[in-house]
């Protein structure tokens, strides 16, 4: 009898879990959102370009140490110094020295400059102490000693302003008062250069060369085929060779497409291209010229270009794509696109419930879609940081969420 009572028992309490659980599932089970986002995403054909420009190689057989003006990826104009020659190493580190005094009291007095301190964003200033990082770590581990030295300087500037902003150091004086007197010694036995470099043509100064300078010029483009591209090899550089001038005139980028490919594009026709490059380069380009292989399978489309910077004076091949077309919209995780009624559409937070928007998909993949962007008061419509159901059960418009 007990046991028949006890047996009674156990299958109510796991009657009662087992209900207890659905309604729990049902009513308050968990969602997991996400905010949408502004995205451009493209369509269009991805290649590997190599960069065509007019380049003038630079070299020098003055006896002694050149002490560089100007930093690499920096612009020069014709007859411009490029660097002093001094007698000797010493004299040259001496002049490196000031140089770097003169620009570390420029910042300084940048930094005490501020009137109002409290009115920085320390939230900017501690990123870009931590972009200057990955900067500095990222050049320094590919071999731009250039460039290391140009983030090493912009990681000191960070520094200093956070302590200054922050409070940790409020007064600089002290240190500007050492760095006047440092300065104004080394300016009194400041060694006088034996000659000087100069730029015979205006352009973007490169310290290093790869041989394809007379290899690849915008002067010889009939010659750039497919067979060209893919069996080019590099020159030998002179012994006394210092760097190159990279024309900011007309430049090309060359890429190798399928005749089916390059049958998409004409001459003069205008498009934009993206390069993958660090600072992710979005240029404007016309085709000038499309040269078909011997076998006719293969083209290579020529797009000239009049936009230059520092990266891309330096750069001989990247990643690209050709856009043929552009979707800007709000990008959300594909798991969010639900259809209710026929209607496609999400669930979006509104308060402490849901709310069904239905969305017009103008971009999709197999992880994310691109929405149209309403520009609109209507709360009935997607708008820019709403969040969204990705995961969730049960959902329904009005639906009371925790």
């Amino acid at each position: 009898m007990k046991k028949g009572r006890v047996l009674k028992i156990v299958i109510i309490v796991f009657a009662l879990f087992f209900v207890g659980h659905q309604l729990y599932a049902a009513l308050y089970s968990p969602i997991t959102t996400e905010s949408a986002e502004y995205y451009v995403a493209d369509e269009g054909i991805s290649a590997k370009a190599t960069i065509i420009r007019q380049e003038t190689i630079v070299t020098s057989d003055a006896a002694g140490s050149h002490h560089f003006r100007i930093q690499n990826g920096s612009r020069v104009s014709k007859n411009g110094v490029l660097a002093d020659i001094y007698a000797n190493d010493s004299d040259s580190l001496a002049v490196s020295k000031l140089d770097n005094l003169n620009e570390r009291i420029s910042d300084l007095e940048e930094i005490t400059g501020y009137n109002d301190a409290s009115a920085a964003d320390i939230s900017l200033i501690r990123q870009d102490v931590v972009e200057s990082v990955n900067d500095y770590v990222r050049a320094a581990s590919t071999g731009d000693y250039f460039g290391a030295s140009d983030y090493e300087k912009k990681l000191l500037f960070s520094i200093n302003r956070k302590q200054f902003v922050t409070g940790e150091t409020t007064d600089f004086s002290g240190q500007l008062e050492a760095l006047k007197a440092e300065q104004a010694s080394l300016s009194a036995s400041q060694p006088a250069p034996v000659a000087s470099l100069r730029s015979a043509v205006s352009g973007y100064f490169v310290s290093s060369v790869d041989g394809y300078e007379n290899v690849l010029t915008t002067q010889k483009l009939d010659e750039i085929t497919p067979e060209k591209l893919e069996g080019m090899k590099p020159e030998s550089a002179p012994e006394n060779v210092v760097g190159k001038i990279a024309s900011d005139d007309d430049w090309c980028i060359a890429v190798t497409l399928s005749v089916g490919e390059a049958s998409k594009y004409k001459v003069d026709d205008d498009l934009l291209v993206k390069l993958k490059l660090r600072n992710n380069s979005q240029i404007d380009v016309k085709v000038k010229q499309i040269n078909v292989s011997s076998k006719a399978d293969k083209a290579v489309v020529l797009m000239s270009c009049l936009q230059m910077n520092k990266e891309l004076a330096s750069v001989r091949t990247a990643d690209i794509n050709i856009v043929s077309r552009e979707y800007k919209g709000l990008k959300l995780s594909r798991k969010a696109l639900r259809v209710v009624k026929g209607q496609s559409g999400v669930y979006v937070v509104s308060g402490m419930s849901l709310k069904f928007v239905k969305v017009d998909v103008i971009y999709s993949t197999d992880d994310y879609i691109v929405c149209k962007q309403e520009e609109t008061d209507n709360k009935k419509v997607l708008r820019l940081y709403d969040e969204v159901v990705v995961k969730g059960k049960n959902l329904y418009e009005g639906k009371i969420i925790s």
